[in-house]
């Protein structure tokens, strides 16, 4: 990260426009840190998340490290507070991390590398970049991600409590980027109540919220199972109502709500001829949360398409039930009967280990 004075600023310009992206620039290095520090300890699988030593400290090129529930693995985050970001902003971040890789980073069983970025990453120069680092990070095993500002708001709309800490005035910015989530869970004012009082009341939030994401994710494995036993309809019919009802949808996590919406895109390809459909609903899940799988989604958008060719590409590596599947059927339809059968004789050799 890189340094500034650390003087805090009474707070960030006002929302213009409906929609607009917070200049998160405007809150200065560190604050920008230990928010992106929040915002990554909350991330599914995240065990805990901490600045990767103090001020002056050399960080072995980045600034979060976090720790995984799952086991020893790792992921790590980078920050750049900066106005204004170029290709080459982008390819030096990675040559950072790159720098201490041989030496220290590659025995850590680094899972993915998460750029926070606290402005726009759109122009299509930068986008253009951003595929080129992730097959640089692909090629060592990391799932390498740029979180812009605009994925930072994303990333905050269901975390009043980070932005209440880190954004000023706190009131006004929750109901800028919070919007209907924070309306769903109200939380008193800060002049009401002692800090003790309001913790515990956000923590309270919070868990409800998580509640509410943990009740729809068992739904939605019981919907994949009802989908692949024929009952499309009661599928079909439960994802429409989930997103009928504006006040369960906005409070659920963003991690969430991209399985979902990969989910109906699913029902979508599967069912129909809406290939743009399906995927403008990925694209959506991919910013909700850019580590969701879609794979054997995008496959079958390619596909459908008449790219079946794109369609093994995206599958390639994919070693669950279904991706197999699928890439089997594809290369029969293309009579390639030979690897059709190698890679269901792989598939049933896995499957009796």
């Amino acid at each position: 990260m890189d340094q500034d004075n650390g003087s805090p600023l009474t707070g960030l310009p006002p929302i213009i426009r409906q929609g607009q992206c917070p200049t998160f620039f405007e809150v200065g290095d560190y604050r920008f840190q230990d928010l992106c520090r929040d915002l990554f300890e909350r991330e599914p699988g995240i065990a805990v998340c901490n600045v990767y030593g103090p001020r002056g400290q050399k960080q072995n090129g980045i600034d979060l490290l976090a720790l995984r529930q799952d086991g020893d693995a790792i992921e790590v985050g980078q920050c750049k507070c900066y106005q204004r970001f170029s290709p080459t902003n982008l390819s030096s971040a990675s040559d950072e991390f790159f720098k201490y890789w041989e030496d220290h980073w590659s025995a850590r069983n680094v899972k993915r590398f998460i750029l926070f970025v606290a402005c726009d990453l759109s122009r299509r120069q930068i986008q253009d970049a951003i595929i080129d680092q992730r097959q640089r990070f692909r090629a060592v095993g990391i799932v390498y991600e740029p979180w812009s500002n605009a994925q930072i708001r994303d990333k905050l709309r269901t975390r009043p409590e980070i932005v209440r800490t880190h954004l000023s005035p706190p009131d006004s910015w929750v109901q800028a980027i919070c919007g209907s989530a924070a309306a769903s869970f109200p939380t008193p004012s800060t002049r009401e109540l002692p800090g003790v009082v309001q913790a515990a009341i956000v923590n309270q939030l919070e868990g409800l919220a998580a509640l509410v994401s943990g009740d729809v994710e068992r739904q939605l494995e019981l919907m994949r199972s009802a989908w692949r036993e024929g009952r499309r309809k009661e599928a079909q019919e439960w994802v429409a109502s989930l997103r009928a009802d504006q006040t369960r949808w906005s409070s659920l996590e963003p991690c969430v709500k991209a399985k979902v919406l990969v989910f109906e895109a699913l029902l979508i390809v599967q069912t129909t001829d809406d290939t743009s459909r399906a995927q403008q609903l990925a694209d959506e899940a991919h910013i909700l949360a850019p580590s969701e799988k879609q794979a054997r989604l995008r496959a079958l958008i390619a596909h459908r398409k008449g790219n079946p060719e794109d369609a093994l590409n995206l599958l390639a590596g994919e070693d669950d039930v279904d991706s197999k599947n699928l890439r089997a059927a594809i290369l029969l339809e293309m009579g390639r009967i030979k690897e059709c059968q190698d890679v269901l004789q792989f598939g049933s050799e896995v499957g009796n280990q």
